[in-house]
């Protein structure tokens, strides 16, 4: 048995290629960021990430953040082909493309669409901050699942226990993110808790759960 041949189908050619790009992007940003890298494999020591030294705090355009958003649309289309693969057995390499293109879109809508709804209600600096962080959590989501990736796609785990476990990990990894955003005193009194929990359904799970329903 060729020795790729290690889960229930041969891993094509561009899957590989997949791999050894995520795997450039994150030498890439290690390299940039340099030791901060560290700090996007712990959730314990995240924070200083964020403020690698004193008085200093990332920006938001940053070469290292444009890095992850890459490495985030290839892992999350990426993870998305490897559970809905059986799904399209003749055009892999097609819908893999179409959904590389259909997150790289809905990203960048949702950024737009944010930002207009931050200036016409006027919390365009609240935005910002929570962005920052926001940004900095869901890069060490793609390193994570970028590492989780190799594990679906290398330990001949069965498709059963792939949907379990992904959705496990999904909603411990958001638990923390609302969590952490949360101790970051970005949200106090009811009015702002409203409109976090308005927002987090407008802006994070209606499209996850849009994209999870246009695949089916």
């Amino acid at each position: 048995m060729n020795e790729l041949e290690i889960i229930d189908f041969p891993i094509q050619n561009w899957v590989k290629i997949i791999i050894i790009l995520g795997t450039v992007l994150m030498l890439f940003s290690r390299l940039y960021i340099g030791d901060r890298f560290q700090y996007l494999f712990s959730f314990w020591n995240i924070h200083r990430y964020f403020h690698y030294k004193s008085g200093e705090t990332i920006s938001l355009f940053t070469p290292n953040n444009i890095t992850m958003f890459f490495l985030r649309i290839l892992t999350t289309s990426l993870f998305l082909f490897m559970l809905f693969r059986d799904k399209y057995l003749t055009d892999q390499k097609e819908f893999f493309i179409k959904l590389c293109i259909g997150l790289s879109v809905l990203l960048i809508l949702k950024f737009i669409i944010e930002n207009i709804f931050s200036l016409i209600f006027k919390f365009k600096k609240k935005l910002n901050e929570v962005n920052r962080y926001r940004i900095g959590i869901k890069n060490l989501f793609s390193v994570h699942l970028y590492f989780y990736l190799i594990i679906m796609i290398f330990g001949d785990l069965p498709l059963e226990n792939i949907y379990t476990i992904s959705l496990t990990l999904f909603l411990i990894y958001n638990g923390i993110y609302l969590k952490f955003i949360l101790n970051k005193y970005l949200i106090n009194g009811l009015k702002a808790l409203v409109y976090f929990i308005l927002y987090i359904c407008t802006f994070e799970i209606a499209p996850i759960a849009g994209v999870i329903y246009l695949i089916k």
